[in-house]
């Protein structure tokens, strides 16, 4: 108990002195210090856990406040430097002072961007609507909208190059063609709501002289400066950061793994409330995560990146308490995934053709397929396994390629696969490689009024080895974290 109590007092002295600090920062200022000692073999991690459960049991009396996650302060400076009036005379006035600054860095944190874009996106348009003026971005936008059609007779927006000239003329047209061009055919300009919003709420781009829009200096980081200061402003205001935590928290997860999360983060921080609208905004900004490579997707599995784990620590985010050991864990399991991976890819690129055939077998029989048997070793057309599976209540045949190659799989084998499926009586294939397949095999593969082919991939065929446990075993280890608020409640015996 003297221990907390010397690392209690001792953070009060540094953050008195030095302000907001994260705890590990904290840490290391009272120990070189030398105004306190611990015997922990994690000292950050047991003063993270001495000023929580401060703050947890003595509410707005505690000593503490939290600034944000990892970062705390003196509530007392806190409070008077919310205060705009110093002439505030009655404890009353000054409790309403207090209140209403609390309120408003809470609405300055909340998650306020509908439709959230990618970064990639609004860097694009950042370096188009400077020079315009905000009537002519807006103006855009309003004529695509009136351009909308209805479900009777929907408008195709999939194509810029066809529509801009069609359906667009004079600024319209100059600036839709703009954003198209410049960005490389990355930004349809009939989606550009979502960064305009952005870039309004958070002052990205402002108005200067004649009302020509240009940037500011957030948006010049923004623009220059990929994980910088702005860019990480955005992702604490907008709950990124939050929706990282919570995939690290999962380990893997799909969004519905995190939804419930996200809704009550949601209900402190935004106006956003129906189900329709939680789910959507948190895809939008897993969309904008995993275009920055901060998460990752296998199938509809998300976890954190290694770029990830970096950036929530340097962020000041916990993702649970201990955090850094519980990091080196997921690390080191990250890291085993990505042997097992390698060591699978070097057997099935040295295993015998017709043992590739078998092993491919044995997979459809683990999804669930009947019927399948491994076809002749001569005469087959390039069809390499029968099966039989179910859709719906409906049975149909299926035949399947199994091509262990290094080159790249062209089109001209899919086509004579496809070609194939009539001596079988199938309705649809399916090339499983080893390597990869050519872009205009992949375009061709679900072709309007042809037979379905289905690709997988050397990447893909790993996945789904690993998913039904073909060539690797999956062991289980409990991980214990350390939860100070089970003790919060506690009180001693007044006896």
């Amino acid at each position: 108990m003297a221990q907390n109590k010397s690392l209690r007092n001792a953070a009060l002295t540094v953050i008195r002195e030095l302000g907001p600090l994260h705890y590990r920062r904290l840490t290391d200022e009272i120990l070189s210090r030398g105004l306190a000692t611990s015997d922990s073999k994690t000292p950050a991690a047991s003063l993270n856990a001495i000023v929580a459960v401060d703050i947890k049991r003595n509410g707005a009396n505690s000593d503490f406040i939290r600034i944000r996650p990892g970062v705390f302060g003196l509530r007392r400076l806190h409070d008077s430097e919310a205060l705009t009036d110093a002439s505030a005379s009655t404890a009353q006035d000054v409790q309403s002072r207090v209140d209403a600054q609390q309120r408003l860095d809470k609405t300055e944190q909340r998650v306020r961007t509908p439709y959230f874009p990618t970064y990639a996106a609004v860097r694009h348009l950042l370096a188009v609507w400077p020079g315009r003026t905000r009537k002519q971005v807006m103006g855009l936008q309003k004529t695509l909208h009136d351009l909308r059609g209805t479900p009777q007779n929907a408008v195709d927006w999939t194509d810029p190059g066809t529509w801009i000239p069609q359906r667009l003329e004079g600024e319209d047209r100059d600036l839709a063609s703009s954003i198209w061009r410049q960005s490389g055919g990355s930004v349809n300009p009939r989606h550009t709501y979502g960064a305009w919003s952005l870039s309004q709420q958070y002052g990205l781009v402002e108005e200067g002289i004649k009302g020509v829009l240009e940037l500011s200096g957030r948006g010049s980081d923004f623009v220059k400066h990929e994980r910088g200061d702005a860019e990480s402003f955005l992702d604490e205001r907008e709950g990124l950061l939050k929706i990282l935590a919570l995939v690290a928290e999962k380990g893997a997860t799909r969004p519905g793994g995190i939804v419930d999360d996200w809704a009550d983060y949601l209900s402190s921080y935004s106006g956003f409330g129906t189900p329709s609208t939680i789910k959507d905004t948190l895809q939008r900004r897993l969309r904008n995560l995993l275009d920055r490579d901060l998460v990752s997707r296998k199938q509809a599995m998300y976890s954190i990146t290694e770029a990830a784990s970096s950036y929530l620590e340097k962020a000041g985010v916990d993702v649970v308490s201990g955090g850094d050991e519980h990091q080196e864990l997921r690390t080191l399991v990250r890291r085993q995934e990505i042997s097992v991976r390698e060591s699978l890819r070097d057997l099935l690129a040295e295993m015998d053709p017709y043992t590739f055939e078998s092993l491919v077998q044995r997979l459809l029989i683990e999804m669930n397929y009947q019927n399948v048997e491994v076809t002749a070793r001569s005469g087959d057309g390039g069809v390499d396994v029968v099966a039989d599976i179910e859709l719906g209540i409906t049975s149909v045949r299926e035949v399947v390629q199994a091509k262990r190659h290094k080159r790249t799989i062209q089109r001209k084998d899919m086509d004579a696969l496809r070609g194939s499926l009539y001596r079988f009586d199938a309705v649809r294939g399916t090339i499983i490689t080893t390597s990869k397949f050519s872009s205009g095999t992949s375009e061709a593969a679900f072709a309007t009024g042809a037979a379905p082919i289905t690709l997988i991939d050397g990447d893909k065929l790993i996945d789904l080895l690993i998913e039904h446990c073909i060539g690797v075993q999956k062991r289980s280890i409990d991980v214990l974290t350390f939860d100070p608020d089970a003790f919060t409640d506690l009180e001693p015996d007044a006896s």
